[in-house]
């Protein structure tokens, strides 16, 4: 398990809206509100903070930005409006709340109680007690979106808060299976590696010590700017040498990961180090001319400008480094079920897959606490309808698990044949955005999925039986024809039941669009041609 990240989440928890007329009594209105600015983050407003909460508070800035932030935040989310209808203190702005990644995925499903407008729930301590009853508006509402439009510059200011929330968080140089091979591949590279984390770190720590960035602190950090943009530069390029490499089959996917396994993870945990070094710095930097009041009104737009640009490119990079790793630890897993050979070439032993999947794992579980998100698998597949003979192999699922396109959940997996001279054993396999079909051996023994279509382009199916025979399923799509047909033992009983079951599957996503339907006057009405015949 890879270390937590520094800094602890709360939890929010939401009470279910049971329907329009549920009610919440007018007198019982929490006293705090939380204003969610981006994914897991929000800022509170309370006379206080809640007991037991971990609160992170606005730092690094004048006290006067300080003040032009927090009543521009009251001002534009209502609160002071809140207040003078009687809910004394809310317009006080205590600071950032981080919400944990769990909540996180609970609020996508969740429907919540409303009132007057606010989303209701209770903040959850990390120890899990319950700190407070809160209003609260998500970060995709449109009271946020109108908070954000409303702040005008200081928006720029409330961003760059949340950006100096962050970067105190380590890239965990304690996950040492990697900073080992990191070290053993880029010994050239290591030593100003580390020292730019270091510096970076430091500042960080001086920065929050001194309650902002002043001349003494940034001097160190702008005199590596070279450094910090020429390492990001080079380990990030060495990744998307990586993520091109894998943009191919599965097959040379494999290939390529057994061959480099040991590089793609020193490249990546390189590039992490790299890329938070300057992110660090350029947070700093904002900070430092935020410090600046003299010249507030000419450094708006250069604030504005340097907190949107360092998030974006902070954004892209880490994508690119959460999608390398998701694939790379999707493929390891999937080698460990194949029947080939099971481990892994390294630089001076043999490794087992295991250890491959264990270090790839815990890379992806930092770079998911980095970024205030839950490191998600693919579920283990239980498909509800099955065509088989006897039971579904388990070694089938395992291997699906991690080829199934999209990581959907499998509605339906068949032993079929495929529709040919030589018949060849295939399986069917339906999701709920496409279908997929692949000889047997491609799936156990190479792991690869052949075809697949979007239920979105099936225009007819047709299931048919034979007499003492194996039903055929006709499955026409925009472009082809596919006709699959089934073993005897599906032609009676519960073999034919679940066939027919899986037909009925496919057949419920027919569809012609509208842009290939057709008239013809010969259909419409009583035409002429049609009443000559009549008459003959």
């Amino acid at each position: 398990m890879a270390p937590e990240a520094d800094g602890s989440e709360n939890e929010l928890s939401v009470p279910a809206d049971h329907g329009p007329d549920t009610a919440v009594p007018p007198g019982d209105d929490p006293v705090v509100s939380l204003v969610e600015i981006e994914p897991g983050v929000a800022v509170l407003f309370a006379d206080q903070p809640p007991v037991g909460l971990d609160l992170i508070p606005f730092e690094m800035m004048s006290a006067q930005a300080s003040r032009r932030l927090t009543d521009n935040l009251a001002m534009a989310s209502g609160i002071a409006n809140l207040a003078a209808q009687g809910a004394q203190g809310l317009t006080t702005v205590q600071g950032l709340v981080r919400l944990a990644p769990e909540t996180l995925q609970a609020l996508k499903t969740a429907q919540p109680m409303t009132s007057g407008g606010w989303n209701l729930g209770s903040l959850v301590t990390s120890n899990g007690k319950i700190a407070a009853s809160v209003r609260w508006a998500p970060v995709t509402g449109a009271q946020t979106a109108s908070i954000l439009s409303a702040l005008g510059p200081a928006a720029a200011l409330l961003a760059l808060q949340v950006q100096l929330a962050s970067i105190s968080r380590r890239i965990d140089e304690n996950v040492q299976l990697t900073r080992d091979v990191l070290q053993a591949l880029h010994e050239d590279q290591w030593t100003t590696l580390l020292g730019l984390h270091e510096t970076t770190m430091r500042a960080v720590r001086e920065s929050q010590a001194a309650g902002t960035v002043n001349d003494h602190i940034f001097a160190s950090i702008a005199t590596r700017d070279a450094d910090l943009r020429k390492q990001r530069l080079l380990f990030r390029s060495l990744v998307r040498g990586h993520i091109k490499a894998l943009d191919t089959d599965g097959q040379s996917r494999r290939a390529h990961i057994q061959k480099n396994i040991e590089q793609i993870l020193a490249d990546t945990h390189g590039m992490l180090m790299a890329e938070w070094s300057w992110y660090r710095s350029q947070v700093l930097r904002a900070g430092h001319i935020s410090r600046d009041e003299a010249n507030a009104a000419e450094n708006e737009r250069l604030l504005a400008e340097l907190v949107a640009d360092t998030q974006r490119e902070h954004t892209s990079a880490m994508d690119e480094v959460s999608n390398l790793l998701a694939d790379l630890e999707r493929q390891c897993r999937l080698i460990a079920e194949l029947p080939a050979e099971r481990s892994l070439p390294f630089t001076a032993k043999r490794q087992s897959i295991r250890d491959s999947v264990r270090m790839a794992e815990a890379l992806a579980e930092r770079v998911a606490a980095l970024r205030n998100r839950a490191h998600t698998q693919p579920a283990p597949l239980d498909p509800p309808v099955t065509v088989f003979s006897d039971a579904v192999p388990d070694e089938l699922l395992r291997i699906l698990r991690w080829i199934v396109p999209g990581g959907e959940p499998l509605l339906a997996i068949a032993d079929v044949n495929l529709d040919r001279l030589v018949g060849e054993d295939a399986y069917l396999g339906v999701t709920p955005e496409r279908f997929f079909i692949s000889a047997q051996n491609a799936v156990r023994k190479q792991g690869t999925i052949e075809r697949e279509f979007p239920l979105s382009e099936i225009r007819y199916v047709r299931f048919r039986e034979r007499d003492k025979r194996g039903p055929v399923l006709d499955v026409i799509t925009t472009d082809e024809n596919i006709r699959l047909t089934f073993d005897d033992w599906a032609g009676k009983g519960k073999g034919l039941d679940d066939a027919q079951r899986l037909g009925n599957l496919l057949a419920a996503a027919m569809d012609l669009p509208e842009s290939e339907r057709r008239t013809d006057p010969l259909l419409i009405g009583e035409s002429p041609t049609r009443e000559a015949i009549a008459a003959s």
